[in-house]
């Protein structure tokens, strides 16, 4: 029996031997040979889009006012009037505080008492010093004539006493009538030096007298004039402190003026934020319920102490709120651009980060750059805009792995309704 069992067994093994080995391959066993792929993955892919990835962020912003002034007293005085309420639009200029004027008032009708008295007292020293300079002209005339006349009476006087015709005495008498009118002239011609010496002291000092007064006269309507608190500029009257009756110390703030033009937010954010918030950039600023819209205004890019950097904008259509209130704001920060894909097409191994490309349908692996990461969404480089990237991955997915797409590439995953991402048109 054991010898039919070995003529049986060997001419199978005879004919395993003889079988015709596989073309292109050694003939017998290689157990070190890889079976060959046969296995075709079925895969899905998005298009592959370029774009900016950005977030939207928020942040506390303070309402504030470039004019908001504590607007307070020039000069100490008991509240009479309280002319505006709060709330209340005035003008620029507008008395909207009253203080007792009594006392300013008194001191201005005497300074233009003396300003009157000043103007007489100045009058009357110019006419009184025309009036003598007038008539000490005409003495000096006179003595002139009288001096004229005597000495041609003394020059005839000698003519004639040299000849006979008169007595010594009576030439004697022509000789003193001469020195007689030219003392006369002397004199008359000192009193007119001394009366424009007098003119030249008193009408200067008079004049000085005016001058004074009349400054007087300004001081005290300045004075009477500072009684009543203006607004120094448009705007609402946001606060009122002074009440009737109560004495207000000069420095004392009596009223708060807001110009509701002038309105803007006030918040600070990150440096990298800031750079995506320069001069003119729109912002969403929602308080009590409203949207409204702020334009940031010459963002300077300068972090603070606090690391972050401070941010101004102005409110369109912010006059109503109140100045000091905390508001919201959201915009969105520009994280990067590049070519936008789904976190779930990529692959992180041995740090590097790759995608997978379906290309002649193959899969075909690609190492790519990571510019920007948010919201389950990458902006990458390395690839091209339009190619198909393969999402999700297939946890068996290898390079050059044979694959069949299923179905046509389907637009990057929310590209166009997520608010985080922006694309551009490849």
């Amino acid at each position: 029996m054991r010898r039919l069992t070995v003529f049986l067994t060997l001419p199978l093994l005879l004919a395993a031997c003889s079988q015709p080995a596989e073309e292109g391959k050694p003939a017998g066993n290689d157990l070190t040979t890889a079976p060959a792929k046969s296995t075709v993955l079925n895969v899905q892919v998005v298009a592959a889009k370029k774009g900016t990835l950005n977030v939207q962020r928020s942040a506390s912003a303070i309402i504030t006012a470039q004019k908001d002034s504590q607007v307070a007293t020039q000069s100490g005085g008991t509240v009479t009037r309280v002319l505006a309420e709060e709330g209340e639009q005035v003008s620029a200029g507008a008395v909207v505080v009253q203080l007792d004027d009594t006392g300013q008032q008194q001191a201005l009708d005497n300074a233009r008492l003396q300003l009157q008295q000043a103007q007489i007292n100045l009058q009357q020293t110019r006419d009184a010093t025309a009036n003598a300079s007038a008539s000490l002209t005409a003495a000096v005339t006179s003595a002139e004539a009288t001096l004229a006349q005597a000495r041609q009476n003394a020059q005839s006087a000698e003519t004639l006493y040299g000849l006979g015709g008169i007595s010594l005495a009576d030439l004697q008498a022509a000789r003193a009538t001469l020195a007689q009118a030219q003392s006369g002239l002397s004199a008359a011609r000192n009193n007119l030096e001394q009366n424009g010496r007098s003119a030249q002291g008193s009408v200067p000092l008079q004049q000085v007298a005016l001058e004074t007064a009349q400054a007087g006269v300004r001081q005290a309507e300045e004075n009477l004039a500072r009684t009543a608190v203006k607004a120094p500029f448009a705007g609402i009257v946001a606060n009122i402190s002074a009440k009737v009756g109560e004495f207000a110390g000069q420095g004392t703030p009596v009223f708060r003026l807001v110009d509701p033009g002038s309105i803007r937010a006030k918040f600070s954010v990150p440096s990298s934020d800031a750079f995506a918030l320069t001069d003119g950039t729109k912002l969403n600023l929602g308080y009590g319920g409203v949207n409204y819209v702020a334009t940031v205004q010459g963002s300077p890019g300068i972090a603070g102490t606090d690391r972050l950097v401070p941010i101004t904008a102005r409110i369109q259509g912010g006059e109503q709120l109140p100045v000091g209130a905390a508001a919201q704001v959201r915009y969105r920060a520009d994280l990067g651009s590049g070519v936008l894909v789904p976190s779930s097409a990529v692959q992180v191994d041995g740090g590097e980060t790759a995608v997978f490309v379906a290309a002649g349908g193959k899969a075909e692996r690609r190492v790519v750059g990571v510019i920007a990461e948010s919201g389950g969404r990458l902006a990458i480089s390395g690839i091209d805009p339009g190619q198909s990237v393969i999402d999700p991955l297939p946890a068996s997915l290898q390079d050059g792995a044979a694959i069949t797409v299923d179905g046509a590439a389907r637009p990057e995953a929310g590209a166009a309704e997520d608010s985080g991402a922006q694309g551009d048109t490849p």
